[in-house]
């Protein structure tokens, strides 16, 4: 008789969550945002003819505008937020009052670096035109095609104590490098707002009644060990969530071991979200994501 070691368990089970999470995103149909709206500085704009990158292109500047516009967070912290341009002291990224708040991408390093490498560059000329050119990968003739670690995939199907051994192991495959990075940003020592950069379309139709909270049960699933390892390693500091449900943010608080929803904000209600927005592109390059997992 064969008998199945503890390892053969942990990988059928591994390799059972994984089609699960894959199997809940594919029915969410998530799509990440364009490199404009989550890469600083990516698109450039003419001044004095010189090429220089567009004030506007940062992310950290609509999340303020997202702050501004929830109700919930307004009693919360009555004051506006100011988004701090210069951080010489490790300043937090806005302000409302004393209250502080670091913006965090929450996405890997790898899925970032190929959506900066195969999107197209953009340039807005003196006249406000824009213009889209090759990506990064055209102009050096590489391949166009990357291999990126879905966190929600690679995070979903890991333990906190895996997750914690992640954190302090040296020898890691591409798929725990990106993990351990996305550990130490959980480790700030600030309040957070974590910005997923996807955008949530349902497969077959929009579902206006009760999307949202679908939408939040399935990220808690995914990313239930990450929270409570920032919950662990900063139990003092605030977390909150924003994504996007076709063109509204979705913003929600860890609380109670939960995301619970504050507030649901149309997308233009932020005028540099709008702006950026505009950049959008159809896909060119294709990302060869082989759905990473360990």
């Amino acid at each position: 008789m064969c008998r199945r070691t503890d390892e053969d368990v942990s990988k059928t089970h591994r390799e059972i969550m994984t089609r699960f999470y894959q199997m809940e995103f594919e029915l969410l149909k998530p799509r990440l945002l364009d490199a404009p709206l989550i890469i600083k500085n990516y698109v450039k704009k003419y001044k004095n003819s010189k090429k220089e990158p567009d004030p506007k292109c940062n992310y950290e500047i609509y999340l303020v505008e997202l702050l501004n516009r929830s109700e919930k967070m307004k009693e919360l912290h009555p004051q506006e937020f100011i988004l701090q341009e210069k951080q010489s002291h490790a300043e937090c990224d806005a302000y409302s009052g004393n209250y502080g708040i670091d913006f965090k991408l929450f996405a890997s390093q790898s899925r970032m670096k190929a959506s900066s490498n195969l999107s197209p560059q953009y340039v807005v000329d003196k006249n406000g035109v824009k213009t889209g050119y090759e990506s990064k990968s055209d102009v050096l003739n590489r391949a166009k095609e990357m291999t990126a670690t879905n966190l929600h995939i690679a995070v979903g199907q890991t333990s906190l104590e895996e997750l914690e051994h992640i954190r302090i192991s040296k020898n890691l495959n591409d798929i725990e490098i990106d993990i351990k990075a996305f550990l130490k940003t959980l480790e700030t020592e600030k309040n957070l707002l974590l910005f997923y950069p996807y955008e949530f379309r349902f497969k077959d139709y929009k579902h206006p009644d009760h999307g949202v909270n679908i939408i939040l049960e399935t990220l808690q699933k995914s990313f239930q060990s990450a929270f409570m390892y920032r919950k662990k390693v900063q139990p003092e500091f605030e977390t909150y969530l924003t994504t996007l449900y076709y063109n509204d943010f979705i913003l929600a608080r860890f609380k109670n071991q939960k995301l619970e929803l504050m507030d649901v904000i149309e997308g233009n209600s932020c005028p540099t979200f709008e702006y950026l927005r505009d950049f959008e592109w159809p896909p060119w390059s294709i990302i060869n994501y082989q759905n990473r997992s360990k």
